[in-house]
């Protein structure tokens, strides 16, 4: 998993750069029914919720991509565990929408192709109230505890997973972080965090275990080095002196 674009990377916002040609994040068909079952699974990695092909980014990226599946990544009950970080600062747990370039027929012949992958990213704080989008899901997570189990949920509105504010978010080439790191990935990260309760997080970090059947907990990459790569941001970070984009 080596390379000159692999991520998880450190988003330093005084050296991000405004580009007003980021748009809004927009997103077609992710308010699912509770008809539509849906696949979680415990892959000893971390947790895996199966996306319809139905849901879609229409808007913020130059093409258009399919979504596939979503996942989290977390720390432990004495530390944070979010993939990337900002001015050096960790968040509690991070969620990742992982999707594909719909010029490509599927997800395993768009992952090695330079535009083949977007990622939807956000960040996890505890929050004074429950969460009733990620609720369900963590609601579920006692029935996949070990490695290879699975169930069905009912679908729901995917989008309630994800901030409200779609148009404020970081956006930088990288890679996918667990192997085969393939650096496909167009990265956007969100500027606003998602907020679950102390609970939430709680069951979020103590319920699953890993392939050696201990808890599942810190899974995730170290921060990488950016080699020379732009971090844009769709908004104004600094004052107005700030860089920008030609």
């Amino acid at each position: 998993c080596a390379g000159t674009m692999q991520s998880p990377i450190n988003i330093d916002t005084p050296k991000t750069i405004f580009s007003p040609q980021l748009r809004p994040i927009q997103l077609s068909g992710y308010s699912l029914p509770a008809s539509e079952r849906l696949k979680l699974s415990n892959n000893g990695h971390t947790v895996v919720l199966k996306l319809p092909e139905s849901l879609a980014i229409t808007g913020g990226y130059a093409q258009q991509y399919r979504a596939v599946q979503l996942h989290l990544h977390w720390g432990s009950p004495s530390g944070p565990g979010s993939e990337h970080t900002v001015n050096g600062h960790r968040f509690a747990a991070e969620i990742h929408v992982v999707h594909y370039n719909t010029k490509y027929d599927s997800f395993e012949e768009a992952m090695v192709q330079p535009d083949g992958l977007a990622v939807l990213g956000a960040f996890l704080e505890v929050g004074p109230r429950e969460n009733p989008y990620y609720q369900e899901i963590l609601q579920h997570l006692y029935k996949i505890q070990r490695e290879g189990k699975e169930v069905l949920v009912p679908g729901f509105n995917i989008a309630g997973l994800l901030p409200a504010n779609l148009k404020l978010y970081f956006h930088y080439n990288g890679s996918l972080t667990t192997p085969p790191c393939y650096q496909t990935v167009k990265w956007t990260i969100f500027n606003q965090t998602m907020l679950i309760s102390h609970y939430q997080m709680s069951m979020l970090v103590m319920s699953l275990r890993n392939d050696e059947n201990k808890p599942l907990q810190n899974n995730y990459r170290p921060v990488r080095d950016l080699h020379g790569r732009r971090v844009l941001a769709s908004f104004q970070t600094t004052l107005p002196s700030a860089k920008h984009l030609p």
